[in-house]
C-alpha cells in the first residue's frame, strides 16, 4: 500500500533543513525586465476573440477588397457598434504602415 499525502509530508518535514534568511541587502535587485515596445501600440490595448476560420477569412477580403488594413476594418465596425448602443467612444486606428486614421 502506498503511503498517504500525510505520511509524505511528515517526512519531508522531518528531513529538511531550517531555512536560513539572507540579509536584504546581500541579495542582488533584480530589476524588471523592460521589453521593446512599437511606438504605434503604445498605450493601446489588444482586443481579439476566437472566431471559424471563415469568418477570418471574409474579414480579410473586406479589408482586400477595401484596400484598408483589417485593423481599420475592425475599427469601422467597432464605432458602428458604438453608434448603435449609445456610446460616445469611437475607435481610433493607429497603424504602423499606414498614417493615423480615425474612422
Amino acid at each position: 500500500m502506498k503511503p498517504s499525502l500525510k505520511e509524505l509530508a511528515s517526512r519531508t518535514e522531518a528531513v529538511a533543513a531550517p531555512v536560513t534568511q539572507l540579509p536584504t541587502a546581500a541579495a542582488p535587485k533584480q530589476e524588471r525586465q523592460s521589453y521593446r515596445t512599437a511606438q504605434t501600440r503604445i498605450e493601446t490595448r489588444q482586443v481579439s476573440g476566437h472566431f471559424k476560420p471563415d469568418v477570418a477569412q471574409t474579414l480579410r477580403l473586406i479589408a482586400a477588397e477595401q484596400g484598408r488594413d483589417i485593423q481599420e476594418i475592425l475599427a469601422e465596425a467597432l464605432n458602428m457598434l458604438f453608434a448603435r448602443y449609445g456610446k460616445a467612444v469611437r475607435a481610433d486606428v493607429r497603424s504602423g504602415r499606414r498614417k493615423n486614421v480615425t474612422t
